[in-house]
């Protein structure tokens, strides 16, 4: 019998350990996704800031959608192709697309979406606003801007102390509406302590909110002042750090992962998404062969633990080497037989439904229906 994407409806009402569902596969606890929904949109309410999560971890428009009836302002997408997919579902809402682009196609795009939904678009380069400005006054229209501004950890931003003078430019070129800033401080995921973790969260909201000031005293309005990372917007809500900031961007926090436990943010717990996969070779003593590898699992390791994940029913178990198809297990203790699934909390839960055909869902060990990643594959 055929076992496709197609069949994958004969499995729902089954539980994560019958035989009769073929491993290995991704399962979300829709308990767990829901509370830890609820918890960040509450936090950001208490705190009075806005919250635009990030789309870019699970891709799924049924997770928008839940997203947007907690309170979420708007959504963030990484790329253009995401944000068409989540209309195409029938998602209307503002969306900020995180990463710049280039070509005068992807202008026009923009220009198309923005006919539906507000679309804010991120940059940090002036000649390339002046590029986007000229395509779009040429077809009579204005884009919505949003300046990168690096905080420190030297990825994508103009350095907020030359931020205010980039802004400036930036807001006099034509067919450009500049709408405010954001940043992405990723400094929080190395640190190797909480209080460094908690020190370069809250330099950052001050970085921008100082920033968004100096902008402002150029004559330049400057609405949107947006931070992003789940460990981020966790560290200055818990410690009352948002002033000046009008928005957060986290996108893990709907699922968690090992990375998010090993930050100090999250439990075992509180992690929604789980790989299910089986034991399907001993070829050794200690040693257990699955059927899930680099491609179900990817490669991220978590700099502060071993392994490539969490296996949640089996702790002492360590997902040691991955390869295309397969992943090498050791256990120091009882060791497994064929056919056992391990259930395993991913190092990077944001990577794993981009590889999904079909994603399952349910509480407990129950498969309670399933979800088509509608972003998946859209890099564009």
């Amino acid at each position: 019998m055929a076992m496709t994407v197609r069949d994958a409806e004969r499995w729902v009402g089954r539980s994560l350990f019958d035989d009769a569902v073929p491993t290995p596969f991704l399962f979300i606890d829709r308990t767990i996704l829901e509370r830890n929904i609820a918890r960040m949109q509450a936090l950001a309410n208490a705190a009075g800031v806005r919250l635009r999560p990030h789309t870019k971890t699970h891709k799924i428009a049924a997770i928008a959608k839940m997203q947007g009836q907690a309170g979420a302002c708007g959504l963030t997408v990484a790329k253009l192709g995401e944000a068409q997919a989540l209309i195409e579902a029938g998602i209307r809402t503002s969306f900020l697309v995180a990463q710049p682009f280039v070509g005068a196609e992807k202008v026009r795009w923009v220009l198309q979406l923005a006919e539906q939904n507000e679309l804010l678009v991120c940059l940090d380069n002036l000649e390339l606003a002046a590029f986007w400005g000229e395509i779009a006054a040429a077809s009579g229209k204005v884009l919505d801007i949003v300046l990168i501004v690096d905080t420190g950890y030297q990825r994508f931003g103009v350095d907020w102390r030359e931020a205010p003078a980039v802004a400036e430019q930036m807001a006099r070129l034509k067919g450009i509406r500049f709408r405010g800033i954001r940043s992405h401080d990723g400094r929080t995921y190395r640190m190797p302590t909480l209080p460094e973790r908690q020190k370069v969260a809250c330099e950052e909201a001050e970085r921008m909110a100082e920033t968004a000031h100096q902008i402002r005293r150029l004559g330049v309005p400057c609405d949107l002042v947006s931070i992003g990372s789940t460990p981020g917007a966790y560290f200055v809500l818990q410690n009352g750090r948002t002033e000046g900031i009008t928005e957060l961007r986290p996108g893990n926090y709907v699922f968690h992962d090992r990375m998010q436990i090993s930050l100090g943010v999250a439990r075992p717990d509180d992690c929604a998404l789980r790989v299910v996969a089986s034991v399907v070779s001993l070829p050794r003593k200690g040693e257990a062969l699955i059927d899930a590898g680099l491609k179900t699992l990817t490669g991220t390791q978590d700099r502060f633990t071993e392994g490539y994940g969490l296996v949640v029913n089996c702790p002492d178990a360590v997902v040691e080497k991955l390869w295309e198809e397969c992943g090498l297990v050791r256990f120091a203790d009882v060791p497994p037989k064929i056919g056992d699934r391990l259930v395993i909390i991913p190092n990077h839960a944001c990577e794993l439904t981009n590889l999904a055909e079909v994603v399952f869902y349910g509480s407990g060990d129950r498969i309670e229906g399933f979800w088509i990643a509608e972003g998946r594959g859209k890099v564009w």
